[in-house]
C-alpha cells in the first residue's frame, strides 16, 4: 500500500460550464505548472505526479521506499497532511481559488485497475476529516462559552469582597454554567451543533423569556468589562418548540456578538414578542452594522466579519442558523432603528409546531 495524494481545483470544472473549454484550459494549465513546481521542490523525484487531461484533480502516487532507498515504512497521515496543506497553500496563494485534499492508501494493482475509485476513495476521506475538524472546532467554540462565564465571575469573587448575597449569586451563576458545560461534554457525539440531525427536538419545549434572563445574567462579567448595558422588551412564558440548551446557544451566541461589535459603553436591546406560529426575538447592538453585500455570509462556516476579519463572526452563527432552521425556524440579518446590526429569529411555538402554517 503505498500514499496517495489528491488536489483538487473545483473552479476548473465550473470554469468549463461557464465559459467553455478554453478558458478552462488556461486556468488548468496555468493550476498544472504550479502544481508540478510546488510537488516537485517538496517531494521526491521517484514520487510519480500526474493530471488526467480535462481534469480537476492533481495526483501523487508516492514512493513506498524512505529517503535512503531501503526503508519500506508507510508515511503516517502527518507526513500525507503536511506534504497536502503545503502544496495546496501554494495552489491557493497563486491561484487565488479554492483547492480541495484528499489522501488514501492504495495498491499498485488497485490503482491499475480503478484510478477513478482511487481518486474517489482519497476525496471521500478528505471530506470525513474536514467535517471532523469542524466539528471538533464547534464543540471548542461551544466550550469556550461557558467556561467564558464561569472565568469572568471567579476572577471577579477574587477581585474585590463582596456581600454574601453578591457572592452566592455569582457561584450560582458558574455552577449553572459548569453544569450546562458537562451536558455538552457528555453529549458531544449526539448533538452535533453543526449537523442538527442529531438534535432530538421532537418534544422539546422551554420558556425562551426565562432563557433570555439566564442568558443576561451569565454574561454579566462581559458587560461589565465592555461597559454595556442590555435593555429587554417583551413578555414573559413565551413556550418555544426547542430544549432549553439548544436556545441558550442561541440567544448566548447572538448576544455575545452584540457585546463584541457594540459601542464601548453602548447598549443592548433585546426584544420578544408572539407572532403565532412563531416566537420573535430581536436582538439589536449600536455598532457599525453589517453591510448588505455580507450579510448572507454571516451565517457561513469559519467566516468572520468586522475589524480587519479578525474578530467577530465565526462558528456562532453557522450553530445559531443550524438549529433554527431545523426546528422550522428563521434568522434573518438587518439594521438596527438606532444604528447597527438587528439579528430577528423566528422560533415556533410550542403550541403551534407542526399545527400552523407560517
Amino acid at each position: 500500500m503505498r500514499p496517495l495524494l489528491l488536489w483538487r481545483v473545483p473552479e476548473i470544472g465550473a470554469l468549463a460550464l461557464r465559459d467553455g473549454r478554453r478558458r478552462s484550459r488556461a486556468l488548468e494549465r496555468r493550476a498544472e505548472a504550479i502544481f508540478l513546481e510546488a510537488a516537485r521542490t517538496l517531494l521526491r523525484t521517484s514520487d510519480r505526479l500526474a493530471h488526467p487531461a480535462d481534469s480537476e484533480d492533481f495526483v501523487a502516487y508516492l514512493d513506498g521506499r524512505g529517503r535512503s532507498g531501503e526503508s519500506r515504512r508507510v508515511a503516517l497521515p502527518v507526513d500525507l497532511r503536511g506534504a497536502l496543506e503545503r502544496i495546496a497553500a501554494r495552489l491557493q496563494a497563486r491561484l487565488d481559488l479554492a483547492v480541495e485534499v484528499g489522501w488514501s492508501y492504495v495498491a499498485p494493482a488497485d490503482l491499475a485497475r480503478d484510478p477513478a475509485a482511487a481518486l474517489r476513495e482519497a476525496m471521500e476521506r478528505g471530506e470525513r476529516e474536514r467535517e471532523r475538524v469542524a466539528f471538533l472546532a464547534a464543540v471548542g467554540h461551544e466550550l469556550r462559552t461557558p467556561l467564558s462565564s464561569i472565568r469572568g465571575y471567579i476572577e471577579t469573587l477574587l477581585d474585590a469582597r463582596h456581600d454574601e448575597m453578591t457572592t452566592r449569586r455569582f457561584l450560582e451563576i458558574a455552577q449553572a454554567e459548569t453544569l450546562r458545560m458537562a451536558r455538552l461534554v457528555d453529549g458531544v457525539l449526539e448533538f452535533s451543533l453543526l449537523d442538527c440531525s442529531a438534535l432530538h427536538l421532537a418534544d422539546a419545549c422551554c420558556d425562551l423569556s426565562g432563557v433570555i434572563e439566564r442568558a443576561i445574567l451569565s454574561m454579566e462579567a462581559a458587560l461589565a468589562r465592555a461597559g454595556a448595558r442590555i435593555e429587554r422588551r417583551g413578555g414573559a412564558g413565551v413556550l418555544v418548540a426547542l430544549d432549553e440548551d439548544a436556545a441558550m446557544h442561541i440567544v448566548l451566541n447572538v448576544l455575545q456578538n452584540a457585546v463584541l461589535h457594540g459601542r464601548q459603553g453602548g447598549k443592548i436591546c433585546v426584544g420578544l414578542a408572539r407572532r403565532p406560529p412563531f416566537a420573535r426575538l430581536r436582538i439589536d447592538d449600536d455598532g457599525p452594522g453589517i453591510p448588505l453585500e455580507q450579510r448572507e455570509r454571516v451565517f457561513q462556516r469559519g467566516v468572520r466579519l468586522g475589524a480587519g476579519e479578525g474578530r467577530g463572526f465565526g462558528l456562532g452563527l453557522a450553530i445559531v442558523e443550524s438549529i433554527v432552521s431545523r426546528v422550522g425556524g428563521e434568522v434573518r440579518v438587518g439594521d438596527a432603528p438606532r444604528g447597527g446590526a438587528r439579528f430577528e429569529i423566528l422560533m415556533p411555538l410550542q403550541a403551534e409546531k407542526g399545527g400552523a402554517e407560517s
